[in-house]
């Protein structure tokens, strides 16, 4: 068995617990990668599960670097809102060998795939697990011209737009008035930022649907995948978003109703 641990090396406390765990894991026989903000090169099948010792930012990291491998990940929470995380760290111990037997549930969510064109040729493709946004970063709205399923859909003008997951659903979108979305579905979430039509509202769409976004004024645009990767938009990209074919598979050592987990965690930020 060969397990992957991801930790945050700004929060000194999953750096000393991932030297913790890896030496526990190591006794009982159990070969340990760690990736510390570093990744590190795995073959297809070559690991059997994740363990994230952080926040969700370290978890959606995560899942953009390793998506592909599609095994189990386990979030630790050991950041601050830890929405993605099953377990906190005081519960690591007594769920370790639950985690080795395999004695767990998972819980699926969907990926978003990004590719990136530029004359029609390839240039990036990423994978995001909550949302990609593309923004003026300028006080001068965006244009673009939007397909869904290869049909037009029409042009939007604003600041910008966002294309959430189910999961991203309760981020970025839900702040610009997108709706919160069950993860178990598979749709995608168009969400205008300050749109200058009061007709383009929030949509929901089918997620076997492919959205293609192509500019028409993007002077000072910004492409961000789950606000940690950015990229320039320039005048002669577009971009394909579609479902990934992988997901995210999460363990879960101890239930978790997702009515009830955002109720409170909203309730939270309403106190803060």
């Amino acid at each position: 068995m060969k397990i992957l641990l991801v930790n945050n090396p700004r929060i000194e406390s999953t750096v000393v617990m991932a030297a913790r765990l890896s030496a526990q894991l190591a006794d009982r026989g159990i070969e340990v990668l760690i990736d510390s903000m570093q990744k590190v090169e795995v073959r297809q099948g070559e690991i059997d599960s994740i363990i994230v010792l952080g926040g969700d930012g370290t978890l959606i990291r995560t899942v953009r670097q390793y998506a592909e491998q599609s095994v189990p990940i386990l979030g630790v929470n050991m950041g601050t809102v830890g929405f993605l995380s099953n377990i906190k760290a005081d519960e690591l111990d007594s769920c370790l060998e639950r985690l080795l037997n395999h004695d767990y549930d998972t819980e699926e969510r969907m990926i978003l795939e990004v590719c990136i064109y530029r004359d029609e040729m390839l240039q990036e493709r990423f994978f995001g697990l909550n949302e990609l946004s593309i923004k003026s970063r300028t006080a001068r709205m965006l244009s673009m011209d939007i397909h869904i399923a290869g049909r037009e859909h029409g042009i939007y003008r604003g600041d910008g737009i966002i294309i959430a997951t189910p999961t991203g659903s309760t981020a970025y979108s839900l702040s610009c008035g997108g709706p919160i979305t069950d993860p178990d579905l598979e749709v995608l979430l168009l969400t205008p930022i300050a749109c200058y039509s009061l007709s383009k509202r929030p949509m929901v769409i089918n997620a076997d649907k492919e959205i293609s976004f192509y500019p028409l004024r993007c002077e000072e645009a910004e492409i961000t995948i789950d606000g940690q990767v950015n990229m320039i938009w320039r005048n002669d990209f577009h971009i394909k978003v579609k479902k990934a074919q992988h997901k995210l598979k999460l363990i879960n050592l101890k239930p978790a109703y997702f009515f009830q987990t955002i109720t409170k965690r909203l309730q939270l930020n309403d106190d803060l």
